[in-house]
């Protein structure tokens, strides 16, 4: 099989590469356990986290090579690629503290029930993690798995998008720069037969970011074990009545339609209160009409992506949903699609109660906050969510009751800190508390009494 990379800006294929085989799997998994008993091994925590540093630097030393792969076979727009390069690059010390952080405790245990005994709770990596990548941010959601997993103690085989395998090399070349064990982090190349092979492989973990439906085969293929699944969001935002509408119309445009609307954290339902709805849409429409769709939204990834979109907005609207403004290609090379903002009264319609990855903008004017907050919430999703509000403490009040992982007053899509604490609700992902770093981790209780007399309750 031949995977390509594809310009999606005017269609062109840039490159070819041949895919690996499904066969090709165990042994990279065999390649990584050697890798990384010697990484884990061999060098101490400070020692590890030196090397990768040494990505960092490496990272560093490719910045314009990598922003311009990512841009050239992705299609986005400079500033996305920019902005998600530099978050990369302080996520390095962000993880490097949390590793110094995290290490084995203590548990305290009553010592009237336990004389002479305690509890430590070791840490200690998974081993060998799958990883099978994403096109959309092909360096940021990698590396938001490989720096916590080296950091605490794993090896990676990594499979890249077959949308983005371009960048997905340039991180195995910067990595090849690095002193780490050689088969600490390997790359395979293929489409979905080399993602199932891996799936049903005796990996030791499996990160996955994705959609419901490819989550869904995952959990019932890959057995018993750890998994982070990432998957899809339909994302519901409220505009309160107290908003100033022009600040709010710029936030939810950028929010809505940057990248392509190919981001599984973007604004894809909107709930707008009665009072302000017409002077919001308004205001809307007028933003909408000024921005550059090649330089600041992008194209799709392929033309069936594009078409899926567009279908999607022609069901509606014969639905009786009306087209406030976009709603078809845009003319010339590449696959753009022009910004779209629709009107929904139906809520059982599949353009407010499915994702729609793409520039496509659904709004349902609604009575008040506790109507918007009951349809936000009335989703198989919990990804993200964002409220718009002049007054922080009821943005707060809101941003509490609704069902989501990642919540936004103000404000859309920027994660903290390279990922941590990113993680979704519902059909979105498996809910947690951890810090990121302890997600590829697992623990260990070692329970010493530390006496050789005889409990008394033992048998005699």
């Amino acid at each position: 099989m031949v995977v390509r990379s594809i310009n999606p800006r005017n269609g062109q294929v840039v490159k070819e590469f041949v895919s690996n085989l499904p066969d090709d799997v165990l042994p990279r998994l065999v390649k990584g356990r050697d890798a990384q008993r010697k990484w884990i091994g061999e060098w101490d925590l400070e020692e590890r986290i030196e090397a990768v540093l040494e990505l960092r630097s490496a990272l560093l030393a490719m910045k314009d090579d990598m922003i311009a792969t990512e841009m050239l076979e992705g299609g986005f727009p400079q500033r996305d690629v920019i902005g998600t390069y530099n978050g990369v690059i302080k996520g390095f010390e962000h993880y490097a503290a949390e590793a110094k952080a995290t290490g084995d405790y203590e548990f305290p245990l009553d010592p009237a029930g336990w004389p002479d005994t305690k509890a430590t709770i070791n840490l200690v990596p998974h081993g060998v993690i799958a990883h099978i990548g994403i096109w959309n941010y092909p360096l940021w959601q990698t590396m938001i798995t490989l720096i916590p997993a080296l950091m605490a103690g794993n090896a990676v085989v990594f499979k890249p998008s077959e949308l983005t395998t371009m960048t997905g090399m340039k991180i195995q070349e910067a990595f090849n720069k690095t002193s780490m064990p050689s088969g600490l982090f390997q790359t395979l190349i293929g489409g979905p037969e080399i993602g199932k092979a891996m799936v049903a492989a005796p990996f030791d973990a499996l990160v996955f970011t994705g959609g419901r439906a490819t989550g869904l085969d995952i959990t019932r293929n890959a057995g018993i074990k750890p998994m982070i699944l990432e998957l899809s969001g339909n994302d519901p935002g409220i505009v309160c009545s107290d908003v100033n509408v022009h600040e709010t119309a710029r936030g939810i445009a950028s929010g809505a339609f940057s990248h392509g609307g190919q981001v599984c954290i973007r604004i894809k339902r909107l709930y707008v209160e009665e009072g302000v709805a017409d002077a919001f849409i308004a205001e809307l429409k007028k933003v909408v009409a000024r921005i550059d769709v090649e330089e600041q939204v992008g194209p799709l990834i392929r033309e069936e992506a594009r078409a899926q979109v567009r279908e999607k907005v022609q069901r509606a609207v014969q639905a009786g949903c009306e087209l406030l403004t976009g709603g078809k290609d845009l003319p010339g090379p590449g696959y753009y699609f022009e910004p779209t903002v629709l009107k929904v009264t139906d809520d059982s319609l599949e353009i407010i109660k499915e994702e729609t990855f793409g520039p496509v903008l659904p709004i349902r004017v609604v009575k008040d906050v506790e109507e918007a907050i009951r349809l936000a919430n009335q989703s198989d999703y919990g990804l993200g969510a964002t409220v718009w509000t002049c007054d922080p403490v009821k943005g707060e009040a809101i941003a509490r009751r609704l069902e989501a992982g990642n919540v936004w007053i103000n404000e859309h899509g920027r994660t903290i800190n390279c990922g941590e604490l990113f993680q979704g609700w519902k059909c979105s992902g498996i809910a947690s508390t951890n810090r990121r770093i302890t997600l590829f981790m697992k623990k260990r209780t070692i329970v010493n009494h530390q006496s050789c007399v005889a409990r008394p309750h033992w048998f005699k």
